[in-house]
C-alpha cells in the first residue's frame, strides 16, 4: 500500500511537456517533505518503472535526469504548472460571477488544486499571487440565479442520456406555473441565468427555459423527442440569445469619443470595424457592420455620451426615443413611492 501511495505521489510531481520537466533531485526532495524515505537510487527505479505504463519522458542528457508527461498528456495525474495554476484561479473569478454556486462547485477540487500549488511554495516565488490576479467584468453584472443542485443532476443527465423531463415551470410571461414535459437540447448559460434549451408537450420551437424558474423537475417516463439537426451554435448564429429585431446587419456609422475610440481599438465591436479622424480632436467616426438585436442596441445605449449614432437613422431615432421615454417616465413617476408594509 505504501509503494502505491508513493507512486502516486511521484506521478502528481512530474507536469507536463518537457519545457516544464522536473528532476530528480527535485522530485526527491518533495517526496521527502511529504513524509517519503526514499533514496535517490530506489526514486529512479520508480521512475523508470511507471514511465513503462504513462507516457512520461526522461532527458536523460541532463544531470540530474528531468522527467515530464508529454505535451498531449489528458490523464488525472500530473504537477500543475504556474501558469495552468494562474489560469484555473482566473477561470474559477470569471464564472464566479456568471455560472449558479451547485455548478461552479464541481470545479472546487481543480481551484484548489492550483490554491495549494501557488501557497505550497515555501522558496517565496509565488507569494501573495492569490491576491495579484483578478477578473473585473466591464459594467454591472448580476449576481447569478439560485438553482436547484439537485435540479441540475438532472437536466445533465436527460441532455446526456437523450432523456425528457417533468417539470413545473414558473413562466414570467404568463405569471403563473405551468407543467409540462420538456425535451431539452442543450444548456445555455448567458449573463447571470442558466437555460436549458428544448422544446415542450406537442410543439416543435425551441424555446428557452431559464432553470431557476423550475419548482419541480425530474426524468420523466415519457420518450424523448429528438431533433437531430440542432445544435447550440445553430441557435445562437441565427440571433435568439441576444433578441433579434433582423436579420439584415446594421451598417453603424456614429461619432466616438477619443477615449472610447483608443478601447475599440484595442477590443473591437466588429471585424469590419473603421475608426477615423475627424475635424475636432475630442471625436472619432466609427463605422461597422453589426448585428440588429438587443445586446447591441443595449451596448450603444450604455455608452452614453461617448458615442453618438448618425446612421441607419431609423436606429438612431429609435436610440432617442428610448433616452426621451427614460427622461419622460423619470419625470412623471418622480413623486412616486413605495408602500410600507
Amino acid at each position: 500500500m505504501d509503494s502505491i501511495i508513493r507512486y502516486i505521489s511521484i506521478l502528481e510531481l512530474i507536469p507536463i511537456g518537457r519545457k516544464n520537466a522536473v528532476s530528480t533531485t527535485a522530485i526527491h526532495g518533495a517526496l521527502v517533505k511529504k513524509g517519503f524515505s526514499i533514496s535517490s537510487r530506489n526514486l529512479q527505479r520508480d521512475l523508470t518503472n511507471l514511465s513503462v505504463y504513462y507516457p512520461i519522458e526522461c532527458n536523460d542528457k541532463s544531470r540530474p535526469y528531468l522527467w515530464s508527461f508529454v505535451s498531449d498528456y489528458k490523464g488525472s495525474f500530473a504537477a500543475m504548472d504556474p501558469a495552468t495554476a494562474v489560469n484555473a484561479i482566473l477561470a474559477h473569478e470569471y464564472l464566479a460571477g456568471v455560472v449558479p454556486a451547485p455548478l461552479l462547485s464541481q470545479l472546487t477540487p481543480q481551484l484548489n488544486r492550483a490554491r495549494d500549488f501557488i501557497q505550497s511554495h515555501s522558496d517565496g516565488v509565488y507569494l501573495n499571487w492569490l491576491d495579484k490576479v483578478a477578473v473585473v467584468p466591464e459594467g454591472k453584472v448580476l449576481r447569478p440565479a439560485a438553482i436547484d443542485p439537485d435540479f441540475w443532476k438532472s437536466v445533465c443527465e436527460a441532455i446526456m442520456s437523450n432523456k425528457a423531463l417533468d417539470v413545473v415551470y414558473e413562466s414570467h410571461s404568463k405569471d403563473k406555473s405551468q407543467e409540462f414535459v420538456l425535451h431539452p437540447y442543450g444548456v445555455m448559460v448567458r449573463k447571470s441565468a442558466t437555460y436549458i434549451l428544448g422544446s415542450y408537450n406537442n410543439y416543435d420551437d425551441v424555446r428557452q427555459f431559464a432553470l431557476h424558474r423550475f419548482t419541480s423537475l425530474k426524468i420523466s417516463s415519457e420518450s424523448f423527442r429528438p431533433r437531430s439537426e440542432f445544435t447550440i451554435q445553430k441557435y445562437i448564429d441565427a440571433g435568439e440569445p441576444g433578441v433579434k429585431y433582423s436579420d439584415e446587419p446594421i451598417q453603424l456609422e456614429a461619432l466616438i469619443s477619443k477615449d472610447l475610440a483608443k478601447r475599440l481599438s484595442e477590443t473591437k465591436l466588429s471585424d469590419s470595424q473603421i475608426i477615423l479622424e475627424t475635424d475636432d480632436e475630442k471625436w472619432r467616426l466609427l463605422r461597422a457592420v453589426i448585428p440588429d438585436d438587443r445586446d447591441t442596441r443595449s451596448w450603444l445605449l450604455s455608452r452614453g455620451a461617448e458615442l453618438i449614432v448618425r446612421e441607419p437613422i431609423s436606429l438612431k431615432s429609435s436610440l432617442l426615443e428610448e433616452v426621451a421615454s427614460i427622461k419622460e417616465l423619470s419625470d412623471s413617476l418622480g413623486g412616486l413611492k413605495a408602500k410600507m408594509e
